[in-house]
């Protein structure tokens, strides 16, 4: 198997049964954005065991568990979290573990949160993100190192930040401390993507029929700086970044054409002029929106998926079809994303060790 194909996907972790919650409070508004560096063997981890730290890049600690002076209040209270800020700018959220959602949504000076019950009965907090992922839905179970939303500065908050609460028995200790003792260190270091990404198989929809290029043309591998960008582009707006990986294999084959469609497409993800300058963003942050640039059309794409619908399952299918409107060209979509879905990073992993 090609190397182009690593990252794919990665191994879930497990449950551990532990009688403990954590809570994370992200407050939101961010816009800038760390693509997730996902790897195999060769990476070096910041977690050792089950747990890992709420970032998947750099991070700052700003405010330690504890009595503080209250920033807002100007009162002496309990911290009952650490509060961390991802750097050089606010990025994605990620689960420390594996658990099930008893709660999201705003609540009161937390702001946006997210708790997670790791076991035990006892509901974590992930606070105050700006925005919360859809994936993190009120009974919905979520992976370790899952995306839960944007880091950002929602409720009694002075700047972008999260908010990260572990609590015991219902009672919050110092998180720093825990995560020490589980192998999970808050030192500022990234932990690599080691869990499963958040663009499954089951987020989007099975192809169907008809089918026309998916019959006879199988998928490419995708170059290592096109998957980034789908990868970064799926963080920014929602989407499911192997639904990005299926359009760019149905359109250019991931930019391995570069022809001006009869329809005037152009670009990797093929848009016509007058659709990108209703839809185009500046992805690589050069200062404008190019329509043949990789980045810029590749997070225009995701901009236009997510405002026809793919941000949830159920909406995909008439996101593809706002996307072209052929039935064949939706199944063809789909079965591309499957196909990048199916290859597991054990799978990934196994082919840095063929010549």
């Amino acid at each position: 198997m090609s190397k182009a194909w690593l990252a794919i996907a990665a191994a879930a972790l497990a449950l551990t049964g532990t009688p403990l919650a954590t809570a994370l409070v992200v407050a939101t508004g961010a816009t800038a954005l760390t693509p997730d560096q996902f790897g195999c063997a060769t990476d070096v981890f910041a977690s050792t065991g089950q747990w890992q730290a709420p970032f998947q890049q750099r991070y700052t600690r700003t405010s330690t568990f504890g009595m503080r002076l209250h920033p807002i209040r100007h009162e002496w209270r309990l911290h009952s979290g650490v509060d961390l800020a991802s750097l050089p700018d606010p990025g994605p959220v990620h689960a420390a573990n594996s658990g099930r959602v008893p709660a999201a949504g705003p609540r009161g000076g937390y702001g946006n949160t997210v708790d997670i019950d790791h076991g035990g009965g006892v509901p974590p907090r992930y606070a105050p993100p700006a925005s919360i992922a859809p994936a993190a839905t009120v009974d919905a179970t979520i992976t370790g190192g899952q995306r839960l939303g944007m880091e950002g500065s929602t409720g009694a908050s002075t700047g972008n930040h999260l908010h990260f609460e572990v609590r015991l028995n219902g009672s919050p200790i110092d998180p720093e401390a825990f995560m020490a003792t589980h192998g999970a260190p808050l030192d500022g270091a990234p932990t690599h993507a080691r869990p499963a990404a958040p663009a499954t198989a089951s987020s989007i929809p099975p192809a169907a029929t008809p089918r026309l290029h998916s019959l006879t043309t199988p998928p490419a591998p995708i170059p290592p700086d096109i998957l980034t960008l789908y990868r970064q582009a799926g963080e920014r707006y929602d989407v499911p970044w192997v639904l990005l990986a299926g359009v760019g294999m149905e359109e250019t084959r991931h930019g391995a054409s570069d022809a001006t469609s009869p329809a005037g497409a152009r670009g990797l993800m093929q848009f016509t002029p007058d659709t990108f300058t209703t839809y185009g963003v500046d992805g690589d942050r050069d200062g404008h929106a190019s329509i043949t640039s990789d980045a810029d059309s590749i997070h225009s794409a995701a901009r236009y998926l997510a405002a026809s619908g793919a941000t949830r399952p159920d909406g995909v299918r008439d996101a593809l079809f706002a996307y072209n409107h052929a039935d064949w060209y939706v199944n063809d979509v789909l079965t591309y994303a499957h196909a990048y879905a199916a290859t597991t990073a054990a799978e990934s992993c196994r082919s840095l060790a063929t010549p």
